[in-house]
């Protein structure tokens, strides 16, 4: 278990790490003197507010344990949590994405299948009838939204590169 628990905070820390790195790249872009496309800025707002969502969810069992002797309890309300966490989270990007008719690249598409499949493993998670929780479901979550994260941004400074090329 020491080694789930400094797993966890190695992820917490490159998560951090990351949205604050990607969020300075970000605002580079405004301070050039030019405004982001909407499309942008939901790229913007995707890899800030899931990589916020996801050191959340590894900063969770971390402070539960201070609390709560039992692991397997720690462990299955994480999970619970990050299921209404990415559900909701989820469902409220993709209201968003719709409403702006956003472009869906392969990467876009990618991330949105990745974290929708987390949907069903968390729920089975949670349930407990395949398998038990686990610290490294949160683990692989963590790991995860470091990957769509970085498709993400990728994405995004894509688009930044383009709109360099075309002046």
């Amino acid at each position: 278990m020491d080694q789930e628990i400094d797993t966890l905070i190695l992820l917490v820390e490159v998560i951090v790490a990351f949205v604050a790195f990607s969020s300075i790249v970000a605002s580079v872009k405004l301070t050039i003197g030019e405004d982001t496309t909407p499309h942008q800025r939901l790229l913007v707002h995707f890899f800030t507010e899931s990589g916020m969502l996801a050191a959340s969810v590894c900063i969770l069992p971390l402070v539960l344990i201070g609390f709560l002797e039992d692991i397997s309890l720690v462990t299955r309300i994480t999970c619970a949590y990050t299921l209404v966490s990415v559900a909701l989270y989820l469902s409220w990007y993709l209201k968003r994405r719709f409403r702006i008719k956003a472009p869906t690249p392969i990467g876009s598409t990618i991330t949105i299948i990745g974290w929708a499949l987390w949907l069903p493993v968390l729920t089975i998670t949670v349930a407990g009838k395949i398998w038990e929780p686990q610290l490294a479901i949160i683990i692989a979550l963590g790991f995860w939204s470091i990957i769509g994260s970085t498709i993400i941004f990728v994405t995004f400074l894509a688009t930044f590169v383009t709109d360099l090329r075309e002046e």
